[in-house]
């Protein structure tokens, strides 16, 4: 049976959890608590098809889902928001059927509505809110929602490569309130509204963005192992800095980012 993505990321914290113990007086795993990683640079705007940058996608993978997610070791894509999906034969049109009871961490539903918004937006930009459209969607007309739980996509071309779409980054679903904000203001990472198991719970700006546990999650997922995770942003060898990269926050809570120069507090 495959791995779940939380269950994937929630791996990933045991095992820096693990890497850590190393270094201390005792290897078992810590539930709850802060983890702690650098990033060398700031992240520029969390509209999630800005999620290319690896600054911005890291913290986007932390506090959005997706309707899919990519199995790294067989390729293939499987179900996370999304139960189910069809297709027709040319690729111009998809079908997805949600699960039941996702929430968004304002409370919101993550309904089909929601969906046919977020890719709306994907799909064709905002102009007068100047989000632009995602590089990953391509030759897109429209949604429609077929009931609460369903939703579909019309392409004017052929587009076989949406499916693998909506498992990137840069198609993590936000709240309609986040879509309604401009690019301007989803620079401020206070603004962004997703399902993902951890919320930003403060920034400072180019210095430090603190990201928490969210206390209850819809979908049944598992519990993080960490309450918090920190990463802090600063010049570091190129070595340190990318172990500390690979793992970004996936294991718990509070994310904290310092700017090159701000040191530790």
């Amino acid at each position: 049976m495959s791995s779940s993505p939380r269950q994937t990321a929630i791996a990933r914290g045991l095992a820096l959890a693990a890497a850590f113990a190393a270094f201390s007086t005792s290897a078992a795993p810590v539930k709850g608590g802060e983890l702690v990683y650098l990033e060398q640079q700031a992240h520029t705007n969390l509209y999630p098809p800005a999620g290319g940058f690896y600054p911005n996608g890291g913290i986007l993978n932390q506090i959005t889902d997706k309707l899919t997610w990519q199995n790294p070791k067989t390729l293939e894509v499987e179900p996370w928001i999304a139960e189910s999906w069809t297709s027709n034969a040319d690729k111009t049109e998809y079908t997805f059927k949600l699960r039941p009871g996702v929430t968004f961490s304002d409370g919101t539903p993550l309904d089909a509505n929601a969906v046919a918004k977020n890719f709306d937006t994907y799909g064709l930009g905002n102009k007068a809110l100047r989000l632009p459209v995602s590089e990953v969607i391509n030759n897109y007309d429209h949604s429609e929602v077929v009931d609460p739980l369903t939703v579909k996509f019309f392409f004017k071309k052929p587009s076989p490569g949406f499916l693998q779409g909506t498992a990137t980054i840069g198609s993590g679903l936000v709240s309609l309130k986040t879509l309604a904000r401009t690019f301007d203001e989803l620079g401020d990472a206070r603004n962004i509204i997703g399902s993902g198991p951890f919320v930003v719970q403060n920034e400072t700006l180019g210095r430090e963005v603190d990201l928490v546990a969210r206390k209850r999650l819809s979908m049944g997922a598992e519990k993080q192992s960490a309450a918090g995770a920190s990463q802090p942003r600063r010049h570091q060898d190129s070595g340190h800095a990318g172990r500390q990269r690979t793992h970004r926050c996936a294991a718990g809570g509070t994310g904290r980012f310092y700017s090159p120069g701000t040191g530790l507090r």
